[in-house]
């Protein structure tokens, strides 16, 4: 059974909301800068797509007059919480706004929210492990409550007076779509009516980074005079991934709740697949990643026939890019060419736990809208029998996507979304 989504907020490094990030993908412009010389020492990742000139403060003053008691809560609780939580809340908000949640509400007790990701603060503990080091005498009076991950679901559930069920969910890079996949099983049993489901930025550490690089699994080279130009999935070139920051969230929604309270979607989530390798280590597998893909479709109630766009996870890694590109093959036989396959991270970086969310919010975005974003680092494709998507946006009148995720430990999800069945979105944009 397929749910509605009625809501979607975006904070990335290429765009601070739904227009923003909207605009960013139909230019193909890209986040991913050259990081400041104390970082990259310290790191020897030289290059990375952060979040920057984004003002929580600004935000909720945008929004007072219309979320007066909202603005309230979020202006005392986020004024003591690291930035990953910010993110987060800033992104839930603008959903909730979208959904109409603030005009048409729900009781609060059907509402629920899952937050993905785990080990989000990194860079907060970090700072905090440095100082009690230097002066074991101090400990941040907050900082009991707020290293664990329930913390952002404690948050988010006071600042938009949610009641109903919360957790958080981890899947390393998978997270976003296993939070979407765990949402849509709560509506299709009908524990809640609506669910907020909120990918949060891992705000990772040096150590964290740096131990990306030594596993190889990031982008280590000299940043050129293009820094934008380090991501490239699917090509010859690839080099590894480039990390990114980034939090989004969707409002996923009974249809007959957003018929009730009188509101249209902004898109669909027909189907969506969770399973693992029971792997442990950080490879992909081909048997994997198929079986995540069929099964997503097969939970959507459609064929793959009917899939018109591909978002792939596309980290630009030399394995995992090969081996995706051989299961595309597998689940799409000749189809395969006549698919627009894409890939995000060369715009955003890799969000990691948030990456599912922000790329589903990305192709909810292209499907309605009638685009496809430029896939502007793909110069010397590894596979001629995939159709990938040009340096050029283009125009694309698309119906269904699934958009792969797959995550250190065998975790393989892919959710398929459907563009807006709404009359009033039909030939509008998702803002």
């Amino acid at each position: 059974m397929a749910m509605w989504i009625t809501g979607a907020g975006v904070i990335t490094a290429v765009g601070h909301n739904i227009s923003e990030f909207s605009d960013s993908l139909r230019k193909g412009r890209s986040g991913i800068q050259r990081l400041p010389a104390a970082d990259a020492k310290s790191t020897e990742i030289h290059v990375g797509a952060a979040i920057r000139n984004f003002s929580w403060h600004s935000f909720i003053e945008q929004h007072e007059n219309e979320l007066p008691v909202i603005g309230s809560r979020a202006s005392k609780v986020l004024r003591n919480t690291p930035d990953s939580v910010r993110w987060s809340v800033c992104a839930a908000i603008q959903a909730y706004k979208q959904a109409r949640l603030h005009l048409l509400p729900i009781s609060s007790r059907r509402l629920g929210l899952i937050i993905a990701g785990s080990n989000l603060q990194q860079s907060y503990i970090f700072e905090n492990v440095v100082r009690f080091l230097r002066e074991p005498e101090y400990i941040a009076p907050r900082y009991a409550m707020s290293f664990s991950d329930s913390y952002q679901v404690g948050v988010i559930s006071e600042i938009l007076s949610i009641h109903g069920p919360g957790f958080s969910v981890g899947g390393m890079a998978a997270s976003g779509n296993v939070a979407l996949y765990q949402a849509l099983g709560w509506l299709r049993l009908g524990i809640v009516d609506a669910c907020l489901v909120c990918g949060a930025a891992a705000d990772f550490s040096h150590l964290e980074l740096k131990a990306f690089a030594i596993l190889g699994a990031a982008f280590t080279g000299e940043p050129s005079a293009e820094p934008h130009k380090a991501c490239m999935p699917f090509d010859r070139q690839r080099k590894g991934c480039v990390w990114g920051q980034g939090s989004a969230c969707l409002v996923l929604e009974a249809p007959e709740s957003a018929e009730r309270r009188g509101t249209g979607n902004i898109g669909e989530l027909p189907g969506a697949s969770c399973l693992l390798d029971g792997n442990h280590l950080p490879n992909p597998s081909l048997e994997g990643e198929v079986c995540a893909m069929r099964s997503g479709i097969e939970d959507a109630g459609i064929t793959a026939e009917m899939i018109d766009y591909l978002n792939t996870h596309g980290t630009g890694s030399p394995l995992g890019d090969q081996i995706e590109c051989e299961a595309i093959r597998k689940v799409f036989g000749a189809r395969a060419r006549h698919l627009c396959v894409n890939a995000t991270k060369p715009l955003t970086g890799h969000c990691f736990s948030s990456a599912g969310i922000v790329e589903a919010v990305a192709t909810l975005i292209q499907l309605n809208e009638r685009f496809v974003h430029p896939n502007s680092n793909l110069e010397s494709p590894i596979d001629d029998e995939i159709g990938f998507a040009g340096k050029e946006a283009k125009r694309f009148d698309g119906e269904f996507a699934l958009s792969n995720s797959f995550g250190f430990g065998g975790v393989n999800s892919c959710v398929v979304l459907r563009r807006s069945t709404s009359p009033q979105q039909q030939a509008g944009d998702l803002s």
